[in-house]
């Protein structure tokens, strides 16, 4: 093969791997198209097996290593329990942690600011009537900078629902909480601003926990039932 043409050869395999397809299609010689389609093959394959090489080797500071999600939970289970002796509820489990309330805002603040764990993010807050007299507050934290993730889970008494407020460490607990207060009656204490976020200030009840009985009227207007034609 002459300098020239595999010169060709290699300028449209270039092209190629940029994304230009007509750069290969375009030759109109048909056997050095062929040649130019099995070179762009064999270019393909020898970048995919660079990838796979550098995905085995050690991560670099642009993209840091991620333990599988248990291996993070156990990992996080033990930091909490060296500093705050007593605060894991019962076993440790594969896929949360389950906290004691009493010591939550403090561990909410730690969880964010060690550099260790560093959860800057709250992707989720929601509320659960678990039934037996007790609601749990659960709470999805995720790092943005070690690209690691875990739940929390606070159990408490239906009768005594107090969870300590995190929405001065993580702003966006702030409708969080205050949805969850509204649907399921959990007081989140040293919340700045705890009020309905979906009902009227006035309503009667919390309407997700399982011994919610809906009024019958609102300031006069019946309550409906049947949600026919909601849709």
């Amino acid at each position: 093969m002459s300098e020239d043409l595999q010169a060709l050869i290699d300028e449209a395999v270039k092209k190629a791997l940029a994304g230009d397809d007509d750069a290969i299609n375009g030759i109109e010689d048909r056997v050095t198209r062929s040649k130019a389609k099995a070179a762009l093959v064999k270019a393909k394959r020898e970048q995919s097996k660079a990838v796979d090489e550098n995905s085995d080797s050690e991560p670099s500071e642009e993209q840091p290593a991620t333990d599988n999600s248990e291996n993070i939970i156990l990992k996080i289970a033990k930091i909490l329990e060296d500093k705050f002796s007593g605060c894991i509820d019962g076993e440790v489990h594969s896929d949360f942690i389950q906290l004691k309330p009493e010591n939550w805002f403090e561990i909410a603040k730690f969880l964010k600011e060690d550099p260790d764990t560093y959860f800057d993010s709250l992707q989720c807050n929601t509320g659960f009537d678990l039934g037996d007299g007790m609601l749990e507050s659960r709470y999805n934290l995720h790092s943005m900078k070690h690209l690691h993730s875990i739940e929390i889970r606070i159990k408490v008494n239906i009768d005594n629902p107090d969870i300590p407020s995190v929405e001065s460490i993580w702003r966006v607990a702030d409708w969080f909480e205050r949805e969850t207060y509204d649907m399921f009656g959990i007081n989140f204490t040293g919340h700045r601003d705890l009020r309905r976020i979906l009902l009227p200030e006035d309503w009667d009840g919390w309407p997700l926990r399982k011994d919610y009985e809906e009024q019958e009227t609102y300031h006069g207007i019946v309550v409906p039932k049947v949600k026919e034609g909601w849709e």
